[in-house]
């Protein structure tokens, strides 16, 4: 059985999943990886109590004039952010769209087994 196993989380509704037997749904491998850069993403930095440096720090890039932020400083935000994942061992593009009160943000990387993932994000 693979080491890197978690519990599965709706992606639309963020509740834990069960069987059709009512046991929990587990996920392994890249999978977890994914599920796990989804939930980093969609969590501000510092909003759960138990945790404060969980999460991404969109407090310096969401609500800022576009003039006022220096030139990478969304994709570092997002990298930062993905690299709280131990298992991503390279990020190999990020794409971001900020518009209204979300921002969208494609990723690809690489896992510390060498496999690729994708992922897309609104927050």
């Amino acid at each position: 059985m693979e080491e890197n196993m978690t519990l599965l989380i709706d992606p639309d509704t963020r509740d834990l999943v069960f069987d059709e037997n009512g046991f929990l749904k587990k996920i392994y491998g890249a999978d977890t990886t994914v599920q796990n850069v989804r939930h980093a993403l969609l969590t501000w930095k510092a909003e759960f109590f138990a945790d404060t440096t969980h999460g991404t720090d969109y407090e310096r890039i969401m609500g800022v004039n576009e003039n006022e932020l220096e030139r990478g400083e969304v994709e570092e935000v997002i990298r930062e952010a993905v690299f709280q994942e131990p298992d991503i061992s390279s990020v190999d593009s990020i794409t971001t769209e900020i518009k209204d009160r979300n921002i969208t943000v494609d990723i690809v990387a690489t896992t510390t087994s060498g496999e690729k993932i994708r992922l897309e994000v609104t927050a």
